[in-house]
């Protein structure tokens, strides 16, 4: 039975519209080759997991143009599983296969994903596969797929707005002075252990700079420089 990493939304550069799906395998072709060309590559700032691919020409349709247009191919990919939807035993799968990459990969027997002397069993590896955070390739191995891997930093990175009281010391009518409840001040914290060394007087702008850091860290995924 086939299974789904992704669900594409693709605008061709006349601005036609079509969807189809991708396997991991061929999501993760997808990507690749996207990268390779120096497309395009952003993945969504919040938790869904989506990615947008942009391909962009510029150049003469024509012996007779006059200018050169820019045309652009977008293909809009969103996860067939929601990437909240991993646990920490499945975090902890892949990074086993993701670990053992550099060193042939990981490998199908039987239903089993073998990863060097340990393994997954064939229902935890089922599970993987049909949530596209593994790929299975034509030669047996097997390998963590975009789609896990964005699903593993998401994990990894659960943001949160912290909140902190402050207290001020005010002065009254008579010259009388003393500590007061001051505006609180709002901080942006991440599960990995990051706090942002800032405090900000508005909680958009804590979310903001935990926005910032999550797309950081799925940017890095892709390896894409900031």
């Amino acid at each position: 039975m086939q299974t789904y990493a992704y669900t594409a939304r693709l605008t061709d550069y006349d601005g036609s519209q079509r969807t189809r799906m991708l396997p991991a395998a061929e999501a993760d072709s997808v990507i690749a080759a996207a990268l390779w060309d120096e497309d395009k590559v952003a993945p969504d700032t919040d938790r869904s997991g989506r990615i947008t691919i942009t391909r962009t020409i510029t150049g003469y349709r024509s012996a007779t143009d006059t200018e050169p247009r820019t045309l652009r191919h977008t293909a809009r990919l969103e996860p067939v599983c929601a990437p909240g939807k991993l646990t920490a035993r499945q975090h902890d799968d892949l990074t086993m296969v993701q670990q053992r990459e550099e060193y042939g990969g990981a490998v199908f027997d039987g239903g089993r994903v073998v990863v060097g002397f340990g393994e997954l069993a064939p229902a935890a590896a089922a599970r993987l596969l049909d949530r596209g955070w593994l790929a299975a390739h034509q030669d047996g191995t097997v390998t963590v797929s975009y789609a896990g891997r964005i699903a593993m930093a998401l994990r990894e990175h659960r943001t949160r707005t912290g909140y902190m009281g402050t207290d001020v010391w005010r002065v009254n009518a008579l010259g009388e002075g003393g500590w007061e409840m001051g505006p609180g001040l709002y901080l942006s914290q991440c599960s990995c252990g990051h706090r942002d060394g800032h405090r900000y007087d508005w909680k958009s702008m804590a979310q903001r700079a935990s926005r910032a850091h999550r797309l950081a860290h799925l940017r890095a995924v892709f390896d894409l420089t900031p």
